[in-house]
């Protein structure tokens, strides 16, 4: 019996994003696990991502942290505001994330190490509906709240070796945690006959994965990126007791970028998410696709400050989500701008960016614009 309790709240946990009506929820991109937040620092999110695979601020490529240079410390905020459009319903939120935060610096002559704290899934909603309950053959009207603050972390520990000027590359160490908090409370019209009802319950999430990559130069001006994450065990827990396990997400993306245009970088990625290894983790209605992503983006120079060119940055991306809402998948486009704003003469760094997502699922509408503002400091 009290294994068939915890699976039970399982299956609520994961699948209240879809019971709960969206117009109430407020938000298509937090079904299932929560909403993919990518692990881009800001500079990486001016590009839509294009160049997060040669970003040493970014916990994707360990490959890629010898581009750091020198010793960083990078921290960033990003807030968005999302509207949801379903059945002639309109409702906005808002949410605050903070999904990267990196550190690296160098040893010896040749080797980088780094270490990050990010979000891989960020699931953060409120929903609240009115229902009817039938008590002893009467009808009794209520409103149903339903809050979930939860996310599944990712830290990182990674250490990079630059071999030659053309090829670097790295190795990372991750673990996974989280928790999810759901609290469902029911009050009555009637308050003087029926008092309220609530229940809280708290799922947590451990598990961990292996990334590696690579950063080459095959041509002049022409580089080569690739990296690879492989999932290991993941498990659920209410309590003290595993209640469901599962596997972490196996990814692997790949880029190209070019910089001869003197001050500029062009920059493409694909990546490929493959989140159905989580599937045994949730419930059996719980909808979970593999993901892919395809993003191009352009870094240019710009005024000066202080002696040094500033940096303009646009981007485009499209992707899915893993979480379908009602046997729907979720599609998403971003168009992004960004930039950076040297500070104390090069030895610190402020990004900002924007990015303007669309998603859709069968005849559900979400609009999110995002702010990303990182400050990165180079001791």
């Amino acid at each position: 019996m009290r294994r068939l309790l915890h699976t039970a709240i399982v299956g609520v946990v994961t699948a209240a994003a879809m019971s709960a009506p969206l117009a109430a929820q407020g938000a298509l991109s937090v079904q299932g696990f929560g909403f993919p937040t990518g692990q881009l620092s800001t500079r990486a999110a001016g590009t839509a991502g294009a160049i997060g695979e040669m970003d040493a601020t970014s916990p994707i490529n360990p490959g890629a942290l010898p581009s750091g240079g020198r010793t960083f410390f990078s921290f960033q905020v990003d807030p968005e505001s999302r509207s949801v459009s379903v059945g002639g319903h309109k409702v906005n939120t808002n949410v605050v994330r903070f999904p990267v935060v990196a550190a690296g610096a160098r040893v010896f002559t040749r080797g980088f190490v780094g270490a990050s704290f990010s979000t891989l899934l960020d699931r953060t909603w409120d929903a609240a509906y009115n229902d009817t309950v039938l008590v002893a053959g009467e009808g009794v009207r209520s409103t149903v709240a339903t809050s979930v603050r939860g996310a599944v972390n990712d830290t990182r520990v990674a250490f990079g070796w630059q071999f030659t000027e053309r090829l670097q590359a790295g190795l990372a160490f991750h673990a996974l945690s989280g928790a999810n908090r759901l609290k469902i409370s029911r009050t009555f019209t009637d308050s003087g006959t029926f008092g309220p009802l609530s229940q809280l319950s708290t799922l947590s999430y451990s598990g961990s994965a292996v990334s590696g990559g690579v950063v080459v130069l095959p041509l002049p001006h022409l580089f080569f990126a690739a990296s690879g994450r492989i999932g290991g065990a993941m498990a659920t827990r209410y309590g003290d007791s595993v209640v469901t396990r599962g596997h972490a997400p196996d990814r692997y993306g790949m880029s190209l970028l070019y910089d001869g245009i003197p001050g500029s970088q062009i920059a493409v990625r694909y990546s490929r998410d493959l989140w159905s290894r989580m599937r045994s983790l949730g419930s059996s209605s719980l909808a979970v696709n593999d993901a892919e992503e395809l993003s191009a983006g352009l870094d240019v120079a710009g005024p000066k400050f202080q002696g040094i060119a500033s940096q303009v940055r646009f981007g485009g991306r499209v992707r899915d989500l893993p979480f379908g809402w009602n046997g729907n998948a979720v599609k998403e486009k971003t168009t992004a701008v960004g930039g950076q704003l040297p500070l104390a003469r090069g030895w610190a760094s402020v990004d900002v960016s924007v990015q303007w997502s669309k998603r859709t699922a069968g005849p559900v509408t979400e609009h999110g614009t995002s702010f990303s503002v990182g400050l990165t400091v180079r001791p």
